[in-house]
């Protein structure tokens, strides 16, 4: 799955760029499917805090502006408002499986563009299936991330990335309604989604996953739901688990509210830490926990970007020792 995200990110700036959606579709998604990740990056836009960052990252690094003038020029893209929301599903657990749903503006001339950059390719291969063409690649060939890439055109407003022929097809068939999907099914995937909502994560069988690094808690967890988003003026946060056991939905419950309680502790003096913590809700009802977060997305940023002021600080003290550093260390070595 991580190779999966990184390289549709990768792919949408080097080989994509494409239609139109937003909010997390059921219909989209496989009945199967055993994880489903949505950005919704129309909400994303009219966050407070994300948009504070991204101008306040471009502030930061201007020559960023200009890498984003020159894919709009040379694609008749641009990312910033052309990029509706990408989708990521998988029906297994695993690494190297899933595919994800580009939601994004694309006319004929990015089509012919993208097919153009396709074939350019390593290893660049066209599989016909009904009346979709799917292009073949190797992505990275040569490097250690190496890996088979496969894409294909959905209407107008819909780029399917996977990592194998097989499943995008499988995800063109659901995209077409002859493959059953989530909308209507009783899945834990299928939740219903809060208005705002820029980042859903959703996972089921949890502890049958086959991971090569796998968390000795995620073999306790059967589902998980995690929700990022703002809503008229609030930053929220809403994540539910549900465990093989109660007795440990009390014990996380516990940690949470320990932890929750020695940062107020410690930052007694400091009101706005205080004011932002403070909201965090925790509850353990049998063997689900759930965990709730509401603050003001003003607040939110000021912390945000005072925190970031702070690491601003201490690179540059850093960098400015080093140089001191190094001379006693040439010092000691002619010494010796």
């Amino acid at each position: 799955m991580r190779k999966l995200v990184s390289l549709a990110l990768a792919t949408i700036f080097g080989v994509a760029g494409s239609a139109q959606a937003a909010p997390l579709s059921l219909k989209q998604v496989s009945a199967g499917a055993k994880w489903l990740a949505q950005v919704d990056v129309d909400a994303a836009h009219g966050s407070l805090v994300v948009k504070n960052a991204r101008n306040e990252f471009l502030k930061q690094h201007p020559g960023a502006e200009v890498v984003l003038a020159g894919i709009k020029d040379v694609w008749k893209f641009d990312p910033q408002t052309d990029l509706h929301g990408l989708t990521f599903y998988g029906e297994q657990l695993k690494n190297d499986n899933g595919v994800v749903l580009v939601h994004a503006k694309r006319d004929e001339a990015i089509s012919n563009r993208l097919v153009e950059k396709a074939k350019a390719a390593p290893d660049h291969q066209v599989t016909t299936y009904g009346k979709y063409e799917l292009h073949s690649w190797t992505h990275d060939k040569g490097a250690r991330h190496e890996r088979s890439m496969t894409g294909a055109f959905y209407g107008s407003d819909i780029v399917v990335f996977g990592l194998s022929v097989d499943a995008v097809k499988a995800a063109l068939d659901v995209l077409d309604g002859t493959k059953p999907s989530l909308e209507g099914t009783d899945s834990p995937l299928a939740a219903t989604v809060p208005p705002g909502a820029i980042l859903v994560a959703r996972a089921i069988n949890v502890s049958e996953a086959e991971l090569p690094h796998k968390h000795p808690l995620a073999k306790q967890i059967d589902t998980l739901s995690l929700v990022v988003g703002e809503y008229k003026g609030d930053s929220f946060l809403d994540a539910k688990l549900t465990v093989k056991k109660p007795e440990l939905a009390q014990q996380m419950k516990s940690v949470i509210e320990g932890a929750r309680g020695i940062f107020l502790i410690v930052h007694s003096d400091d009101p706005e830490g205080v004011k932002l913590v403070s909201p965090l809700k925790v509850a353990a009802e049998g063997n689900l926990l759930s965990v709730e977060w509401r603050a003001s997305a003003e607040l939110v940023w000021a912390r945000a970007q005072k925190m970031c002021e702070q690491m601003k600080t201490h690179r540059e003290r850093r960098a400015h020792m080093r140089p001191r550093h190094r001379a006693e260390e040439d010092q000691d070595r002619e010494m010796d």
